[in-house]
C-alpha cells in the first residue's frame, strides 16, 4: 500500500509514488539488481498480478526467464535508455502480453541505482471502469493488427467503440492491410464472441449460387434445391462478415438491404420470413465511393452497410509501426519454424522504411517469413535475404533477362521488380520539384477529367505524390470529373 499524500509541506518520494500509481499505463521500478521495488495498479491489470505478488522479487521470478531479451536488464547493463521497444513477454503465470517498453536508468551521483519501465499494452488489459462506463484502454492489439501510431490507434479505437453495437460496420482499406483480421477481432471482442462467426467472400461464389448461400432455400425453389438455412440463419446471434461486398450482383443488393433494415431473411422460394439477430460487417475491394459512382453498389445499401466506417491505414502511412510489426512476425515465425533469429540488420529496417509496401502488412509478413527461411540458426536478417524486387529500393538496376532467354530458361511471368513502385523521396525532396505546381496539376486533372493515374503519368509523378500535392493545394478530383 502506498503512503498517503503528505501535508502541504512540499513534494516527497511518497507523493511521487502515489502519482505514479495514477498513470494511465504500466510502470515498474527496479533497483540496480533488477529487483522490483514499485509496481503500479495498471501494470498489475496488464499482468494479472497484484502488487503483493511482485514487490521484492527479481524480474526473472515474475516473468518467464529471458534475461537476454529483458529491456530492464539491458538498461541496467548498458546504462542507456530504451525507447518504444516492442516486446511479446510472458508472466510466470502463463499470461502473454504484447506491448511497447520505454525504460530509463536511474542514477545517483553517476552510479546506477535502478530503472523505470513504462509499458504500453497492445493487448487489452483487464480494464478498470471509469465514470460513465468508459474503460481504460491505452492501446490495443487486434490479432496481427499491431501498432501505436496515431492513425492506427484512431482506427482501432473506432473499431472498439463499435464492437458491441448492433449497427453495421464497413471496413475500408487496401489489400493486405488486415480487413478480415479486423472483422474477426471485432467479433471476438464483442458480446457475441461465443456465438458463430461466418465469413464469405462475395467474389468467390458464382452469382447463381450466392443467393442460396446467403439467404437459404426451400425444396423445389430451383433444380437441386433442398430445405437449407443460409449463412444469415447459421450465424444467428453472431456475426456475418461479407468480404468484397461490392462484387455482389445488383439484383441481390435490395434483398441484403431488407435483411439489414428489417432483421428478417426469406429463403429462396419461401413465403415466410425468419427473424435473424446478427452483427453485419462488410468490406469493399476498392474505394466505396468509386463503386457507387461506377454503379456496382446501390447508394442506399452503402449507407446501411456503413453506419460505422473503419478505415485501416496502409502500412506506408504508419511506418513508425514497422519495428513492432517486424518483432511480432519474427516471434511468430521463429516459433513456427523452430528457429532462433537475431532480428534485423539496421540497413534492412532503413530499407523497409523507404519501401512503399504495396502489399501492406501481408507483404511485410511474407518478406519476414521468407527471410527467416534463409538465415542460419541464430542469424540476422540482412539485405541478401530480401526478395529480389527490393533491389529497386536499394538502387540497383535489375539484371537483364536476355541471358536467361538465350539459355532457354526464361520465365514467361513478369519480373516482380517491374511491378513494385519505387519508394518516393521524403517530403522535403518532393518540394524541390518547382516545375509541378498548382497550375500544372490543375491542367493535368482537367485533361484527365479527374483520373489520378493518368494525371500523375502526365506530370511525371507517382499517384501518391500527386494525391499529397492535391491535398496541399486543396484540390479535389471530383471537381474535374465533368
Amino acid at each position: 500500500m502506498l503512503p498517503d499524500f503528505p501535508p502541504e509541506n512540499g513534494l516527497t518520494g511518497a507523493s511521487l509514488l502515489a502519482a505514479f500509481n495514477n498513470l494511465p499505463h504500466g510502470l515498474t521500478i527496479t533497483d540496480a539488481n533488477g529487483v522490483i521495488i514499485f509496481y503500479n495498479d495498471v501494470q498489475g491489470r496488464i499482468d494479472g498480478l497484484t502488487r503483493e505478488e511482485v514487490i521484492g522479487k527479481h524480474i526473472s521470478e515474475v516473468y518467464v526467464p529471458s534475461l537476454d531479451n529483458s529491456p530492464t536488464m539491458a538498461v541496467l547493463r548498458t546504462r542507456q535508455p530504451i525507447y518504444d521497444m516492442f516486446l511479446m513477454y510472458e508472466t510466470n503465470e502463463g499470461r502473454v502480453i504484447n506491448s511497447t517498453h520505454t525504460v530509463f536508468p536511474l542514477f545517483d551521483r553517476g552510479r546506477i541505482i535502478g530503472s523505470v519501465c513504462l509499458i504500453y499494452p497492445l493487448t487489452p488489459a483487464d480494464p478498470e471502469p471509469r465514470p460513465g462506463g468508459l474503460e481504460a484502454r491505452e492501446s490495443v492489439q487486434f490479432g496481427n493488427l499491431i501498432g501505436s501510431s496515431p492513425v492506427f490507434r484512431a482506427s482501432i479505437n473506432a473499431a472498439l467503440a463499435a464492437a458491441d453495437s448492433p449497427s453495421s460496420v464497413l471496413i475500408y482499406g487496401e489489400t493486405g492491410s488486415g480487413k478480415e483480421l479486423l472483422a474477426r477481432q471485432l467479433h471476438e471482442h464483442s458480446q457475441r464472441a461465443s456465438r458463430p462467426y461466418v465469413a464469405i467472400n462475395c467474389s468467390a461464389i458464382p452469382a447463381t449460387l450466392l443467393e442460396g448461400t446467403l439467404f437459404g432455400s426451400v425444396k423445389g425453389a430451383f433444380t437441386g434445391a433442398q430445405n437449407s438455412p443460409g449463412l444469415f440463419e447459421e450465424a444467428q446471434g453472431g456475426t456475418v462478415y461479407l468480404d468484397e461486398v461490392d462484387s455482389m450482383p445488383m439484383e441481390l443488393q435490395p434483398k441484403l438491404l431488407r435483411v439489414i433494415q428489417e432483421r428478417r431473411v426469406r429463403r429462396v422460394g419461401a413465403i415466410k420470413e425468419r427473424e435473424v439477430d446478427i452483427k453485419l460487417i462488410s468490406s469493399f475491394s476498392g474505394d466505396p465511393l468509386e463503386a457507387i459512382r461506377a454503379g456496382r453498389v446501390r447508394a442506399d445499401l452503402f449507407y446501411r452497410l456503413g453506419v460505422v466506417i473503419v478505415q485501416i491505414p496502409p502500412l506506408r502511412e504508419r511506418l513508425s509501426d514497422l519495428p513492432g510489426l517486424v518483432s511480432f512476425f519474427i516471434n511468430k515465425h521463429t516459433a513456427i519454424l523452430k528457429k532462433k533469429a537475431n532480428g534485423l540488420a539496421p540497413e534492412v529496417m532503413a530499407t523497409f522504411k523507404r519501401y512503399q509496401w504495396p502489399g501492406n502488412v501481408r507483404e511485410l509478413e511474407n518478406v519476414i517469413e521468407g527471410a527467416l527461411n534463409m538465415i542460419v540458426e541464430g542469424g540476422t536478417i540482412d539485405l541478401s535475404h530480401l526478395p529480389p524486387y527490393f533491389r529497386h529500393v536499394l538502387g540497383a538496376a535489375p539484371e537483364p533477362a536476355a541471358s536467361a532467354k538465350e539459355a532457354g530458361t526464361a520465365d514467361s511471368r513478369p519480373d516482380p521488380a517491374q511491378m513494385v513502385p519505387k519508394a518516393e523521396p521524403p517530403l522535403g525532396d518532393r518540394e524541390e520539384r518547382p516545375r509541378v505546381g498548382r497550375r500544372e496539376i490543375v491542367e493535368a486533372l482537367s485533361g484527365s477529367r479527374g483520373a489520378l493515374t493518368e494525371a500523375a503519368r502526365a506530370l511525371g509523378l507517382s499517384r501518391q505524390v500527386l494525391a499529397y500535392r492535391m491535398k496541399k493545394y486543396g484540390l479535389n478530383r471530383r471537381d474535374f470529373d465533368v
